[in-house]
């Protein structure tokens, strides 16, 4: 790498530089928390080539990175790939271009108990305050947060102009079921990448707490980008689609499109309100005004919005916390067909009024969300429920209960409080996979 290289492209990904042997974990958890944040990464264990271990590290950095963390941990000391490849090309980068990011993680103590601030220009053999003007936390989890604010910050900004001067649209990229590697990235302004899941049907649970740490950021990324539309692109599990949409609402974004897998695009940009033409019919309902509750009431509401009805699942869940439940819906299409993605506005706002006048009728209720439906609308959907709160379910049957055969069930996933500026995922509910 020379200082007359191209400058680096900020929608490529950050490259981790760590010593195997005693940062694997802090550079695993890192990993994860910028996927869920949504910055793209380079790292060894999971993209590095056959080949080579030192010519394919080179090959990585100049196909384009758009900055590097420089983990220090004690025996990085001992690492000649870091301290004769990997930093100094990092450190080339961050003085000759601008737009390259750097940040350090440490996790070297003084003898105080303290983050030793003067190791990594000292294990990595470089002049001492080389370094000193480079963002450094620590390697707890607070730190790589705060080092993660900063990383997504500044791809935002080195990203602006390029959408002023396209179409001032936010391109964003979800996926939950993938296993993440760096060349599954979109080149979008933000590409949310999950830890996958050992579990048949639900979520990762860490993948979620790593999603609850890092959505408050998503939110103003958008607004500091100065776009003014929404695009959002991939495949998910239906509770994280409905979070991702409850992070972006409607009254900060005023439009969104949805891409999903076919091509189609199903577009939002209204508010949550009972449409003319009814899109959704209330299939069935009922309730326990009396129903015995420790603080807020409970509600839920059940999205079947595919052509062919599947009542099972949450037969069973009334069946199961009826005495806990003010009221209940089940809200089906109105036309019973295959949905059309050009009604996606109208189906969605119909929807959320729904689940909102449920809540409203009933105290303010905790709304338990049952999804059924295209992931496009469980994205729109969750941007119309500004201000609720909701507990958001994933679909089941992997399980065998009471040595009974496999029973389709409605599990929790998450806690969403929709109006919390500090990220809209309060709790994660799924327990860790046993």
């Amino acid at each position: 790498m020379t200082s007359d290289s191209a400058a680096p492209d900020p929608a490529d990904p950050v490259f981790i530089s760590y010593r195997q042997k005693d940062g694997t974990g802090v550079a695993t958890e890192l990993a994860w928390l910028l996927r869920a944040a949504g910055i793209p990464v380079w790292r060894d264990r999971d993209d590095l080539p056959p080949g080579d271990t030192e010519a394919r590290l080179k090959q990585a950095i100049a196909a384009g990175i758009s900055g590097g963390v420089l983990v220090t941990t004690p025996d990085v000391v001992n690492s000649r790939v870091v301290k004769t490849l990997e930093a100094p090309q990092l450190l080339e980068l961050h003085r000759d271009h601008e737009v390259f990011a750097l940040g350090i993680i440490n996790s070297v103590k003084t003898d105080h108990g303290g983050t030793d601030y003067d190791a990594p220009d000292r294990l990595l053999e470089i002049r001492p305050g080389t370094l000193s003007g480079v963002d450094q936390q620590s390697a707890e989890r607070d730190g790589l947060l705060a080092l993660i604010r900063g990383l997504v910050w500044h791809r935002i900004a080195s990203l602006r102009k390029r959408i002023e001067a396209t179409d001032q649209t936010f391109h964003l990229s979800l996926q939950t079921r993938n296993t993440p590697q760096v060349y599954d990235r979109t080149g979008d302004e933000l590409d949310i990448r999950l830890m996958p899941s050992d579990h048949e049907r639900l979520p990762s649970a860490d993948g979620l707490r790593d999603l609850k740490d890092t959505i408050g950021l998503l939110p103003d990324a958008v607004t500091r980008s100065g776009a003014h539309r929404l695009r959002v692109a991939g495949g998910a599990h239906l509770s994280v689609a409905f979070a991702v949409g409850a992070a972006l609402p409607s009254s900060r974004n005023g439009h969104m499109d949805v891409i999903d897998q076919q091509g189609a695009t199903w577009s939002s940009d209204g508010e949550a309100r009972f449409i003319t033409q009814t899109q959704v019919q209330i299939a069935d309902q009922g309730g326990e005004p009396s129903a015995i509750t420790t603080g807020r009431p409970s509600v839920a509401v059940y999205v079947d919005l595919l052509p062919q009805r599947s009542d099972t699942a949450f037969t069973r869940y009334i069946e199961d916390h009826r005495p806990f439940l003010a009221a209940w819906r089940h809200l089906t299409s109105a036309s019973g067909t295959l949905l059309d993605a050009t009604d996606a506005g109208l189906i969605a706002a119909d929807v959320a009024a729904h689940i909102r006048a449920l809540s409203n009728d009933n105290s303010n209720a905790e709304v338990h969300l049952l999804l059924r439906c295209p992931f496009p609308l469980a994205l729109l959907i969750g941007r119309l429920t500004n201000t609720l709160r909701v507990v958001v379910h994933e679909w089941d049957d992997s399980d065998p209960i009471d040595g009974e055969d496999y029973r389709a069930r409605y599990v929790p996933t998450m806690r969403l409080r929709t109006s919390a500026s500090s990220g809209v995922i309060e709790d994660v509910l799924l327990p860790d996979a046993s």
